[in-house]
């Protein structure tokens, strides 16, 4: 696989991430930066910080003998994925000012639009589902909740990517989600918007969790 030189160990991060999550590197797979760098055309830089984020993300660990290796990704870790993401945004939704949403309001109903628009023309657009929920964070102009969500966005845009076939047939019901949380929320009902985006989040969560275990046991997404 090659790499193309912007973004170099974002890229390389997100291909490593991904074939964890895949299982083509599997729990204990010893991670070289020297092989690495090789099978993907880059400097051992970018391979070097790429597995530095993995392992703040969980998903490999180096012990005292210094070889990093990958750590099983497990259903486990998908659900407090997701709890901790329905804590943090029904957070950030108790926090938007009338003002702010006044402002922003638009760009939502804009990204609600853009997933209507790919959806279709057989298009997952997870990049524009993600920008909704990160935009919803952002509007509660809380730097915290922001940098929780950064963290933790690289993780969850892999495991939509690798999951997406799975949960395709659903890909409207989810676009109608967003949908509901945004009118309730443009009503001022925040307790309800807080309660659709628990519902939405905890079915993500029970899919991809759903997915996940096919993979573990080699089964087609």
């Amino acid at each position: 696989m090659g790499i193309k030189k912007s973004h170099v160990s974002d890229q390389v991060l997100a291909y490593l991430r991904k074939k964890i999550m895949l299982q083509e590197l599997k729990e204990g797979d010893h991670l070289k930066e020297t092989e690495l760098s090789k099978e993907l055309n880059v400097s051992r830089g970018p391979v070097r910080e790429a597995i530095a984020k993995l392992e703040t993300e969980g998903l490999v660990d180096t012990p005292s003998n210094g070889r990093t290796v990958v750590v099983h990704f497990s259903t486990r870790d998908i659900k407090n994925l997701y709890d901790s993401r329905i804590l943090l945004e029904k957070q950030a939704l108790n926090q938007i000012e009338s003002s702010v949403l006044e402002e922003r309001k638009d760009q939502l109903f804009a990204y609600v639009k853009q997933m209507q628009n790919s959806f279709n023309k057989g298009v997952r657009d997870i990049h524009t589902d993600l920008a909704f929920h990160g935009l919803l964070v952002e509007m509660a102009n809380n730097k915290t909740l922001v940098q929780l969500w950064n963290s933790l966005q690289g993780i969850i845009h892999t495991l939509i990517d690798v999951t997406s076939e799975y949960v395709q047939m659903r890909q409207q019901e989810i676009i109608n989600q967003h949908s509901k949380i945004l009118n309730a929320l443009v009503n001022r009902d925040v307790e309800n918007a807080q309660e659709l985006l628990r519902q939405h989040l905890e079915e993500a969560s029970n899919y991809y969790t759903s997915a996940v275990e096919s993979i573990n046991k080699g089964g087609e997404i």
